[in-house]
């Protein structure tokens, strides 16, 4: 069995020995060749992705190539930057690196970092991390930043020796459709599509930085895979909500602050389930952030329940 650790393109012809000693992964992590984007494997990435997220707390099992590839696409995902680990042939490990500027910054973040279980607790997500680090400092990236589910105690243990600090808590939500459907709709509000110029304008209202996954230029990156639902009153857009079908994915609720407690969001949320066909039974709503008493409040008074919690955490990249 050999081990190489590589950019998204095939096996390396340089292998390492699963139990060769440290330093000589450190010697050979600072050789490695960065092949361009055209040699991506993307059926070998899904496989791994499938291998190494089956026993995640949040089900992945469901995640087609179709729709991993669109959310990479989404997060700006760049493979070229993405190392992944091999065991001969078969990806073994990967992390899926995003750029873009986000809260005023260029940032990097991480899509999805998976191993599969025979091996894990080696080192390889670290090393893989550290290898990405050259290139992001090249790229004038000034900071890296994921997310981890409070539960994954090793997890956060890991990432705080790799410098990264505790920035935020995203809370999470899912509703049942079915349920959504029924909620009341005030029939002042008027709800049709918008383009992304309506949007941008009630961008400025929102009071926090949405999530990297939930970023407002996410929306423009997948935009044919987009349905924006403007709330009008008198004429005024007054509200407005993104969720991409093919994802499953809410991306953004937001309201003009003027407006708030005044059913503009539950005659969204409302319209929203409404599009739904009726294999879709769960409407979920990722990364609420933690400070946002309001905007937990509302979710859980049209119905949503808690789903799970993740820590947003930031490392500077200098």
């Amino acid at each position: 069995m050999s081990v190489s650790l590589l950019q998204w393109d095939r096996p390396s012809t340089r292998k390492v020995h699963r139990a060769v000693s440290n330093a000589v992964c450190e010697a050979i992590r600072y050789t490695l060749d960065m092949p361009d984007l055209r040699s991506v494997n993307r059926a070998q990435i899904h496989r791994a992705f499938l291998e190494a997220f089956a026993d995640y707390a949040m089900d992945a099992s469901g995640t087609t190539e179709e729709r991993l590839l669109l959310r990479m696409k989404k997060n700006a995902v760049d493979y070229d930057i993405s190392p992944g680990l091999y065991d001969d042939d078969r990806l073994v490990g990967f992390t899926l690196i995003g750029v873009d500027t986000w809260g005023g910054s260029l940032s990097a973040y991480d899509a999805g970092t998976g191993i599969v279980p025979d091996f894990r607790k080696q080192g390889w997500a670290r090393r893989m991390f550290d290898h990405a680090l050259p290139t992001l400092r090249t790229r004038g990236v000034e900071r890296f930043v994921l997310e981890v589910l409070q539960q994954n105690e090793p997890a956060i243990k890991a990432y705080r020796k790799s410098g990264f600090e505790i920035a935020r808590e995203l809370r999470c939500y899912a509703g049942q459709v079915a349920e959504l459907r029924e909620l009341n709709r005030a029939s002042s509000i008027d709800l049709r599509p918008i383009d992304r110029t309506e949007l941008a304008r009630l961008e400025q209202t929102a009071d926090w930085v949405p999530s990297f996954e939930n970023r407002f230029s996410a929306i423009g990156a997948i935009a044919d895979h987009v349905q924006l639902t403007g709330a009008f009153v008198d004429g005024d857009c007054v509200g407005a909500i993104a969720y991409s079908p093919a994802l499953r994915w809410l991306l953004t609720l937001v309201v003009s602050a003027e407006h708030r407690r005044r059913g503009v969001g539950t005659a969204l949320i409302r319209h929203l389930a409404g599009t739904f066909d009726d294999s879709v039974e769960r409407l979920t709503a990722l990364n609420v952030d933690g400070g946002d008493a309001g905007m937990q409040s509302f979710f859980e008074a049209i119905g949503f329940t808690h789903l799970i919690d993740q820590y947003e955490m930031v490392r500077a990249i200098d």
